[in-house]
């Protein structure tokens, strides 16, 4: 019971995800066999609005392409609470072993997303039999694009923010380095803020045996990848985390021949607004000196894919309130490291005060991670997500 207005109590939750769980498990299988990838996410997207037509959901498709936004109205006057899921998928062959592997080459639920998508359901289904008790609304995203960090932004520009606006938005994502059965959570800035660059440099052609005839764009790449480490280790300060990696290099044509044109790509990450700006300026700054003293030309792109993102005090705090009625008091953890990993959901961040929760995922005996070919998620997962998340919204509804 909160503010007098009796919704579900823990019990009902537990029984209620006890007989769908099953059925949760059976569609994050059956997701798990057809990955898409970014914006390809239709035959996902079709299997969500399907699930949430059967509970009678209204809700809307192709929000950012191929996202899907839900409305669980209650039976009572209160505040909007938002649950965010991603449904895209990797391009990464499958080695997990699993018996419900991929049935499409070259893709693969490699982060679990389809764990995610089924938690959002699973939250859904839950909710949508207490609705008449809801003091409020209840807003379920299911968004493309997250791996790419383009989905969010795509669903803010479709006005998935509008209509209804949100007072609070929950986030998650499954973890297989924690224990199965713990949640976890992060105070202030939780994931950090990725920006993608690509850097043209430009010189001329020349025979490798006349090289004073050329101008080596080669030599260029070469003292360039040098000066951007000392971005990090000279120019910003060891307490505050920020990591400047070069991801790509594609230049040259022949062996004799100098090369006059080479790319480079790269991603710049902090945990802190201040040393965003400072990468930027300085990777300009640098690039500009080494091009200028090659005699190269040369062309930045740099593109903000997504800032730090922050957790919101009295958003985290009803979190862990609510999941130690989930978990024991000793499974709720603090993840004090610092995540240097990136995440999208910080565009909702951004806007609209959030928190976002880690689900514990590990099998035991088996040594994965997400993004690899060999990931593996323990189900018992889909379950605790649902009631925890479940429980989050009741919290962050009836206490706003």
């Amino acid at each position: 019971m909160f503010n007098n207005v009796v919704m579900l109590t823990s019990q009902q939750i537990e029984s209620l995800v006890a007989r769908i769980e099953p059925d949760l498990i059976a569609l994050r299988r059956r997701i798990h066999q057809y990955p898409e990838l970014a914006f390809e996410e239709h035959e996902t997207a079709r299997a969500v609005s399907g699930w949430l037509s059967a509970l009678d959901i209204p809700h809307r498709t192709g929000v950012g392409k191929t996202g899907v936004v839900a409305v669980i109205e209650g039976g009572a006057a209160g505040p909007t609470v938002g649950v965010r899921a991603d449904m895209d998928a990797l391009p990464i062959e499958e080695a997990s072993g699993v018996p419900f592997t991929s049935k499409s080459p070259g893709k693969m639920h490699a982060c679990g997303h389809d764990v995610h998508t089924t938690i959002a359901l699973g939250v859904a289904h839950v909710l949508a039999g207490a609705r008449a008790a809801l003091p409020g609304r209840v807003k379920l995203i299911f968004q493309p694009a997250e791996e790419t960090l383009s989905g969010a932004r795509a669903m803010i520009a479709d006005g998935v923010l509008e209509d209804p606006a949100m007072d609070a938005i929950i986030g998650f994502h499954n973890s297989p380095r924690l224990e199965t059965g713990v949640l976890g959570y992060t105070e202030g800035a939780g994931h950090a803020s990725s920006a993608a660059f690509d850097i043209v440099l430009r010189g001329r052609t020349g025979h490798a045996a006349h090289p004073h005839t050329g101008v080596d764009a080669i030599v260029g790449a070469a003292q360039l990848v040098t000066q951007l480490q000392t971005i990090v280790s000279r120019e910003i300060a060891p307490t505050v985390p920020a990591v400047v990696t070069i991801g790509q290099i594609a230049g040259g044509t022949a062996r004799n021949v100098i090369a006059d044109r080479v790319t480079i790509k790269g991603t710049a990450r902090t945990r802190d607004p201040e040393a965003e700006k400072r990468v930027e300026e300085a990777l300009r700054r640098v690039v500009a000196g080494v091009a200028a003293s090659l005699r190269l030309e040369y062309e930045i792109d740099w593109v903000r894919q997504t800032p730090v993102m922050k957790n919101d005090p009295h958003v985290v705090a009803r979190m862990v309130e609510a999941v130690r009625e989930v978990v024991s008091a000793d499974k709720v953890v603090n993840l004090s490291e610092p995540v240097m990993g990136s995440e999208d959901f910080a565009w909702f961040a951004e806007r609209v005060p959030a928190a976002h929760l880690r689900i514990g995922s590990r099998i035991e005996g088996v040594d994965t991670a997400i993004h690899r070919a060999d990931y593996q998620c323990n189900e018992r997962a889909i379950g605790i997500g649902v009631r925890a998340v479940t429980r989050v919204v009741l919290r962050l509804l009836a206490a706003p």
